[in-house]
């Protein structure tokens, strides 16, 4: 069986199913469909709960597309 920490990986795997239905249970439903984006899309943005080390590269290529948004908009 899987430890919890490869289950983090993006996909539909039991232990990420459960935090989407909890969030959603609790009220907390804005962080349920956060989560379900990380699920189906969470590879494709190159974000990876089971490795942390993913979560600076995101962050830098985040905070990089929405600087160059910004730039692009007020240059008109």
């Amino acid at each position: 069986m899987n430890n919890f920490k490869q289950q983090l990986a993006p996909g539909w795997s039991g232990v990420n199913i459960g935090i989407s239905v909890v969030l959603f249970l609790v009220g907390l439903w804005p962080l349920g469909l956060l989560m379900i984006a990380y699920i189906l899309w969470g590879q494709r943005v190159g974000l990876d709960l089971s490795r942390p080390e993913t979560l600076g590269v995101f962050w830098k290529r985040l905070t990089s597309a929405w600087r160059a948004g910004i730039d692009a908009f007020t240059k008109h």
